[in-house]
């Protein structure tokens, strides 16, 4: 199992964002030496991962994708609109994929790029292929 530690600059604005902005679930957290908050966890259904106070590391992840599944009982639109409704930026809109996904892509206060997805159609590799060369 791998989990993954964000490095951010100030876990308490990571928590908001990702449990007010985004629909997270806020699960845990860790003080620091002066008592503010150092670490925290959060999570989506089953995707979760860690916020690290981290200031000077923060840069984002540049080359790296967090490909964030929603609840199979979510509706994909009704999230999108929600996190619109929420004033988030989109890096990319709404839209099907043609391996059978339908996401939208933002980036977190720390610069993360996040696609937040669902599989709305089962498709096997040979359907994939075909729909890759015949789009």
């Amino acid at each position: 199992m791998i989990v993954s530690i964000l490095a951010v600059k100030d876990v308490e604005a990571s928590v908001a964002f990702y449990s007010q902005k985004l629909g997270f679930t806020y699960d845990l957290s860790l003080p620091g030496p002066d008592g503010t908050m150092a670490f925290a966890g959060v999570s989506l259904g089953a995707f979760g991962f860690g916020l690290n106070l981290e200031p000077e590391a923060a840069q984002g992840g540049p080359g790296v994708v967090f490909m964030i599944p929603v609840p199979d009982d979510a509706d994909i639109d009704a999230v999108y609109a929600a996190v619109i409704a929420k004033g988030v930026k989109l890096e990319q809109d709404i839209k099907t994929e043609y391996w059978g996904d339908r996401g939208f892509t933002v980036r977190d206060i720390d610069g993360y790029t996040l696609n937040i997805y669902k599989t709305v159609k089962q498709m096997t590799m040979d359907e994939i292929a075909d729909a890759a060369r015949n789009p």
